[in-house]
């Protein structure tokens, strides 16, 4: 008697921060595309979208009653996701109306706000945010019993934040990121040089236009530039000086090959794990930019009553996160354990 087939859904394994339907604007005729990883640059991959940006469990949580929830962010995302094939017919028949404008900023945001460049920064901002904290506690004679033994390390002991806990920035760092393109106005650049346009998994760029070089990534000021891959021929340009024409996107050309250049110049440096080619002629571009990211750029300071962190980003080289491993952590802390 033939067994009866298992009524549950399969377990959502492969969670890609890279949109698959979004990666497809680089695959060639074959399929695939060509994916550098930061690590190693020189040896770029010829995959599948399906095969890369990835990674396993990596937008699972842990549910009240102790049961892991694989599938809802997943769920979510992909209601956006599922709409890009949309968003890329209007892009090639130049007609972006109201709904593929509407998916075409919520991936936007998405894109800004879900990749690991987004969540190592936070990761990285609660780690300094603990041990900047047990160092006051330690200072003030309230380090917690079972932390004692840490008391002369608070410099250099391993701090690890469970990376679950980014989840929940997601919301407020999209809350932000609204804000400040409410501020742009948008046009569409087009390659018509035959260059092509690069991408990468961390593919949304903005920065101050007064800033030489850009030497500050993700800065918010007055005047601000942003530059979004929207697949391997057209980009999305935000400033605040296009205000005036409205966030209703027009098409320009670009015909300058300097120009596509200096575009993918900018993909290169904010590219955080990987990069996307529909060909190889930027190798040396990404090779050149590929050791550094933009990452946490923080500065602490300590006041009588109060503990200020200027933060923001930096182009340097990404953290190395150590893992969280709940066996190796400390018991539950409580309020009473910071008790005089």
């Amino acid at each position: 008697m033939a067994a009866s087939p298992d009524p549950r859904p399969a377990e959502r394994k492969r969670h890609h921060f890279v949109p698959v339907t979004y990666l497809r604007g680089w695959a060639s005729n074959g399929g695939k595309l060509h994916a550098y990883v930061s690590d190693r640059p020189d040896r770029p991959l010829h995959v599948r979208p399906e095969e890369i940006g990835f990674e396993n469990y990596y937008y699972s949580h842990t549910r009240e009653d102790g049961s892991r929830d694989n599938d809802s962010f997943e769920e979510l995302f992909g209601t956006i996701e599922t709409r890009w094939p949309l968003v890329r017919n209007a892009l090639d028949t130049r007609l972006l109306g109201p709904e593929a404008l509407h998916w075409l900023y919520s991936m936007l945001t998405l894109m800004r706000t879900r990749v690991p460049a987004a969540r190592d920064y936070n990761e990285a901002l609660m780690a300094l945010e603990t041990r900047t904290s047990l160092k006051v506690f330690a200072q003030m004679g309230k380090l917690p019993t079972k932390l004692k033994r840490y008391e002369g390390d608070l410099d250099t002991v391993e701090v690890t934040v469970n990376r679950q806990r980014t989840l929940a920035t997601m919301s407020k760092d999209m809350g932000r990121f609204a804000e400040l393109i409410r501020r742009l106005g948008f046009e569409i650049l087009s390659d018509e040089t035959g260059t092509g346009f690069l991408t990468s998994d961390n593919p949304v760029a903005y920065y101050d236009p007064d800033d030489p070089g850009i030497r500050r990534p993700y800065t918010g000021s007055d005047k601000v530039e942003l530059y979004f891959p929207l697949s391997s021929r057209h980009v999305l340009h935000g400033s605040t000086r296009l205000l005036r024409l409205g966030q209703v996107p027009r098409f320009n050309p670009i015909t300058d090959v300097a120009v596509v250049r200096k575009l993918n110049r900018i993909t290169a440096r904010f590219a955080y794990r990987l990069a996307f080619a529909a060909d190889r002629v930027h190798d040396s571009l990404v090779l050149q930019h590929a050791a550094t990211s933009p990452v946490l750029k923080a500065r602490v300071v300590r006041k009588p009553r109060e503990i200020q962190y200027h933060i923001g980003h930096q182009f340097a080289p990404r953290p190395l996160l150590p893992k969280f491993r709940p066996e190796n952590c400390e018991g539950d802390l409580y309020e009473e354990d910071f008790d005089d």
